[in-house]
């Protein structure tokens, strides 16, 4: 037995954080548990996640770090991963694309400045803004107000007892100069005011201007009542008007989560005094294995938990399983306390959908610039990765469907979409070689031949299979999926009568019938029908036309072909005399009688239309698929 082994097998059942370590002493992974014994020893399962099992294949040694409660071990755990970066863990990573207002409000006369880096110096950072120079646009007003210093040397300019241009301009107040005679109190009092208007709470910070205006007034200091009506005034103006979101006004974060693969984004909008003041954006890294609630609670963690300032509630779009632990941890490190809100309709709903794509935005552009091209995902398929819970986005699918009539000229069809568009040049049709009405078989042999194409490249990877059935259906084509792919691939089925969508796992998802999502599915599934029926009744049409044609001594491919091409059709050549059809098919007479005499013994026979016994019928059929992308895969 080895010493890891060996480690997991003591384990206590208490709270605490677990480290998994390599042979270097590198952390690897960073977990907390209620009960160590029970949550570790799960690692040594067979049941384990991948990347569990690929972490343990690595891992050589154990450390663990004893709580006296699950909520010490959450925090613990959130330290630990910012100090460690562990490998195996959900990595949160800061959004340097935009620029951050940084107050270094940790000196006595904290610098007001633009900053691309956040860093755990103790000042404030309030962002990020998307728009630069609107930013730098805005802060020029808005020293006006709040007339901080922004030098970089400023106790140069304090030991010359000298101030810069701004001061004379009045865009400081000029706390290196003696003359100014600048009192801390006062100076913090800018601060917080700054600090009030860019996160929003601008109508808190006017309230607090009119009372220090009428108090001045009051005690006859009338250059400070001066100063203070200046500044309303031109907050007043440089004031935005914002679309109010709740009436109570309360501080919220409204958080969206976004996942594709191994990345996922967040994106929380910032509510304050019932307006949206900003967004900020995070990437999170390593996130395969996980759901989204798992995702989510990463996040909080991970995020809220460095900061100390936290808003009183916190509005998500999926529960929790932890959320009553992640709550009170939240609650502990703000100091009042933090309500996680799961909406399920209203505007903080709406809110939650907006944050949402805002997360879904942000992640395609970051993958479309990392390939160099343009991205975006249709609402469509975003609804339908959220409803299937897929690591990424269905873009590409694939449907399968099978047409036969009693066994008779059984064939299948396979359409696929591209961002919820039909890509007929991916649509493949092929006969049935298995013989017998099997539904479930034949499915399954129309996968395994698509799928063989795949692997081959002939054609892309769709990223989720589609078939028309319910669970015998989706047992088959998963059966052939098996035997033909080398990488996994989801797969689902569509019930005609109850349009319900049928899951390997779990019960059976219903849509609602006005789902966009649903409704992509619906078209894909109707026009695969649509195309398989179209194949097989012109299947069928040529075996009538090859019955009647072939019984005639003397018919080859070639005359069959000839003949059909000089009358159009069967129903046209039985009706001509046999001199007719001689001169113009240009066969012998001889020919031409046996011909003649062999479509009147048919009579009454089934007579197929010109467009079922047409030579070009497979063409003509081609056209109204789509064009010369449709192939068949005989």
């Amino acid at each position: 037995m080895t010493v890891l082994r060996e480690k997991i097998l003591n384990l206590p059942s208490l709270p605490g954080v677990y480290l998994f370590k390599d042979a270097r002493g590198r952390v690897l992974y960073v977990g907390k548990a209620k009960r160590l014994a029970q949550r570790v020893r799960a690692y040594l399962g067979d049941d384990a996640e991948p990347f569990h099992r690929d972490m343990m294949g690595e891992a050589t040694d154990l450390d663990v770090i004893l709580t006296d409660t699950e909520v010490e071990a959450l925090l613990l755990e959130a330290t630990l991963i910012r100090q460690h970066h562990p490998h195996y863990n959900i990595v949160l990573k800061d959004d340097k694309s935009f620029p951050y207002v940084r107050i270094s409000v940790q000196e006595p006369w904290p610098r007001l400045s633009v900053t691309r880096h956040v860093r755990g110096d103790g000042a404030r950072y309030l962002g990020p803004f998307t728009d630069v120079k609107l930013l730098r646009r805005t802060l020029r007003e808005v020293r006006r107000i709040f007339p901080l210093r922004s030098c970089r040397n400023f106790e140069d300019y304090r030991r010359a007892d000298r101030p810069c241009l701004y001061y004379h301009i009045r865009r400081c107040v000029g706390p290196c100069y003696s003359r100014a005679a600048v009192r801390p109190e006062e100076y913090r009092a800018l601060v917080d005011g700054l600090v009030l208007f860019l996160t929003g709470r601008d109508r808190e910070l006017l309230d607090r201007l009119r009372g220090e205006m009428d108090q001045a007034a009051t005690e006859r200091r009338y250059e400070a009542a001066a100063r203070r009506r200046d500044q309303i005034h031109l907050l007043e103006r440089v004031r935005a008007p914002q679309k109010v979101v709740r009436r109570s006004g309360r501080d919220a974060d409204v958080v969206g989560l976004a996942r594709h693969g191994r990345r996922a984004a967040a994106v929380v909008l910032l509510v304050r005094s019932g307006r949206v003041v900003g967004k900020e954006s995070r990437l999170l890294a390593r996130v395969e294995g996980g759901d989204e609630a798992e995702i989510l609670a990463q996040f909080l963690t991970q995020h809220y938990l460095a900061q100390s300032s936290l808003p009183r509630r916190m509005v998500l779009g999926v529960a929790l399983a932890d959320g009553p632990l992640i709550a009170e941890a939240l609650t502990r490190r703000a100091g009042h306390p933090v309500e996680l809100a799961l909406p399920a309709r209203g505007r903080e709903r709406q809110l939650v959908a907006t944050a949402e794509r805002n997360a879904a935005h942000a992640l395609e552009d970051l993958e479309a610039r990392a390939a160099g091209r343009r991205s975006q995902f249709a609402p469509e398929v975003l609804e339908l990765q959220k409803a299937l819970a897929l690591e990424a986005p269905p873009h590409r699918i694939v449907c399968f469907d099978v047409s036969n009539l009693g066994g008779e000229g059984a064939v299948a069809a396979a359409v696929a979409s591209e961002n919820g568009r039909m890509r007929k040049g991916l649509y493949r049709r092929m006969r049935i070689r298995r013989p017998g009405p099997d539904d479930f078989a034949m499915m399954g042999e129309v996968v395994e031949r698509y799928w063989t194409r795949v692997e081959s490249g002939e054609l892309p990877r769709p990223d989720l299979v589609l078939v028309d059935g319910g669970v015998g259906q989706i047992g088959a084509a998963r059966r052939a999926l098996d035997r033909a792919a080398t990488r996994p691939v989801p797969l689902i089925g569509l019930a005609k009568r109850e349009e319900t969508v049928m899951r390997e796992r779990g019960a059976p998802l219903k849509l609602p019938r006005r789902s966009p999502s649903l409704r992509m599915l619906q078209r894909l599934r109707d026009e695969a029908h649509r195309f398989g029926l179209t194949y097989h009744r012109m299947v069928r049409g040529r075996a009538r036309v090859t019955s009647a044609l072939d019984r005639v001594t003397g018919i080859g491919p070639a005359r069959r072909a000839a003949l059909l091409r000089a009358f159009g059709s069967l129903a046209a050549l039985g009706a001509r005399t046999p001199e007719e059809i001689a001169s113009r098919a240009h066969v012998p007479l001889a020919l031409a009688t046996r011909v003649a005499d062999a479509l009147r013994d048919e009579g009454a026979g089934a007579q197929p239309t010109a467009v079922d016994a047409a030579p070009d019928a497979r063409a003509s059929d081609a056209r109204e698929a789509g064009g010369s992308g449709e192939g068949e895969a005989a």
